[in-house]
């Protein structure tokens, strides 16, 4: 997943951040080390998962500095429906991890939609969610999806029917 990165300069120093969430008490600015951003026509952009980083949580709990170290700091959000609301059910790795949430109030469409950032040593990440709202047809209300380290994602309805293969 690529995100487009906001760059400022401060001091003579190149930053590069990028804003999760909007609207809410819940949301993080991210300030991303040039060694993890592209530069593309101009523009700024960084790929999760960010590989081999470390993020470093300032007091305010609201920016987040991600730094080259020897973890995988993961992405995830899901979509409300019009109307409606996503929730995170749970994260599994085989390894200890931290969460940092984020949520987007869209007070137009009257939706909250929630994000994560999940920072491990696991090359895997395990998330159960669910959706509600006027979805489209083919949107699922509920699932688990698995990120991996490469960048691969994949997604089943229900994870119980892997129970039978």
């Amino acid at each position: 997943m690529k995100k487009q990165v906001i760059d400022t300069v401060f001091d003579g120093k190149q930053l590069f951040y990028v804003n999760l969430g909007q609207g809410s008490d819940q949301q993080l600015r991210l300030w991303i080390d040039q060694t993890f951003v592209t530069e593309k026509d101009g523009s700024f952009f960084v790929n999760f998962p960010i590989t081999n980083c470390n993020v470093i949580q300032l007091e305010n709990e609201k920016d987040l500095i991600v730094k080259p170290g020897e973890l995988n700091l993961f992405y995830f959000y899901v979509l409300a429906g019009y109307e409606g609301e996503s929730t995170i059910d749970s994260i599994e790795t085989d390894q200890p991890y931290q969460v940092f949430k984020f949520i987007d109030d869209d007070v137009l469409n009257v939706t909250v939609s929630m994000g994560v950032l999940v920072l491990t040593r696991s090359d895997k990440v395990k998330i159960r969610w669910h959706r509600d709202g006027h979805l489209e047809e083919d949107q699922l209300t509920e699932g688990v999806t698995l990120l991996y380290a490469n960048g691969r994602k994949e997604t089943i309805p229900n994870n119980e029917v892997l129970k039978y293969f």
